[in-house]
């Protein structure tokens, strides 16, 4: 099931080093709240794909095949348009996502560009992803 994420642009990375115990806790505690926000929104996309009469394995089986022209899924036009209905309550959500996540981090005290900063930062860097899980831990 497609991920509620904020928009991927190209973000610089912050330089561990440069990233403040302060900062750090403020990141902690909204990437914990996304997290929970997270999962509800999977939860709430589950639920509009049932809702519309088409089970989430199926859903995401014709969602695969759509995206994988080497992939064929035989689906009924009734299934296609059910899976169309999804679709369009699945990108409701996420936008509305979207926007509550954008919300949460700009009601903070770190910018959005920081906390962006901050999460590129952390693929590739295992300091900081051991400052963060002893963050959370607290």
């Amino acid at each position: 099931m497609a991920f509620a994420q904020m928009p991927q642009q190209t973000i610089e990375p912050a330089d561990p080093a440069s990233v403040t115990d302060t900062e750090m806790e403020q990141f902690a505690g909204i990437f914990a709240e996304l997290q929970v926000m997270n999962q509800q929104i999977q939860q709430e996309m589950v639920t509009a794909v049932q809702d519309e009469g088409i089970e989430v394995q199926r859903f995401n089986e014709i969602m695969n095949a759509q995206q994988d022209p080497n992939q064929e899924v035989d689906a009924t036009q009734e299934e296609l348009e059910t899976f169309a209905a999804a679709g369009q309550a699945i990108q409701q959500i996420q936008q509305g996502a979207q926007q509550d996540m954008q919300k949460v981090i700009t009601d903070s005290e770190l910018s959005l560009p920081r906390y962006q900063s901050i999460m590129a930062a952390l693929q590739n860097d295992a300091g900081l992803q051991q400052r963060l899980q002893e963050e959370i831990q607290q």
